[in-house]
């Protein structure tokens, strides 16, 4: 089975900034924003009051004066502090519910099928495989690519270089009967190597569509 797309969860971890740089007077919005992804209406009342601090905080500050302290300036002060301290704490937890709702509300993942990891990794390896050949003959001959009757290091994903491994390695490599393998190896050194896979249906009596279709993906032809 394939493994489901990674989950995205909101970054919201700044949210805490926003009331902690503007002094408080953000407070408001940031909560009210928490407050609507979490559907909590416990927060937009919340939201709502620290709206009403910032308002009453703004106009306060109106009618405060330099130098002189009264109950204004003191109710004043105590309204930034709460929007300003009490909503940057309640920033950063509603940034936390929100990550852990998103994430609680997600489908668990999907396991990966180990087969099919495997296999498709293969196939990613052949095609790697083939642009070394196709661009660098000379690394792709130093690599031994399509070579499994050779001792080598790289793992070309299980291509077979038809026109130069022997009847053994056809058997092993493709699972191909002896009597075909040995056909394939004949019909080879008599046309001089096949170019094309479609070739070997051609002049390999036993190599079927079906049986080429098998076989087609790791098929390599370097010329002779």
């Amino acid at each position: 089975m394939l493994s489901a797309p990674p989950i995205r969860r909101p970054v919201t971890w700044w949210w805490f900034l926003v009331p902690a740089l503007t002094c408080g007077f953000g407070a408001p919005v940031i909560i009210l924003i928490g407050a609507a992804k979490l559907r909590s209406r416990i927060n937009v009342v919340m939201g709502i009051g620290y709206l009403a601090l910032a308002l009453f905080a703004f106009v306060g500050i109106q009618y405060t004066k330099p130098g002189k302290t009264g109950l204004i300036d003191g109710l004043v002060l105590a309204a930034v502090c709460v929007n300003w301290f009490a909503g940057t704490a309640h920033a950063a937890i509603l940034a936390m519910r929100v990550r852990g709702a998103v994430a609680a509300g997600a489908p668990p993942p999907i396991p990966v099928d180990p087969a099919l990891a495997a296999a498709q990794w293969r196939v990613n390896r052949r095609q790697e495989a083939r642009a070394i050949v196709a661009t660098n003959p000379a690394l792709a001959a130093e690599l031994r690519i399509g070579r499994p009757d050779l001792a080598r290091q790289y793992d070309d994903g299980g291509l077979v270089d038809i026109n130069h491994v022997p009847v053994v390695a056809l058997m092993r490599a493709l699972d191909l009967p002896e009597d075909l393998a040995r056909t394939v190896v004949a019909e080879r050194d008599r046309v001089g190597g096949f170019t094309t896979p479609d070739e070997l249906t051609v002049y390999c009596e036993g190599v079927t569509p079906d049986g080429l279709a098998r076989i087609r993906d790791r098929l390599l032809f370097v010329p002779l």
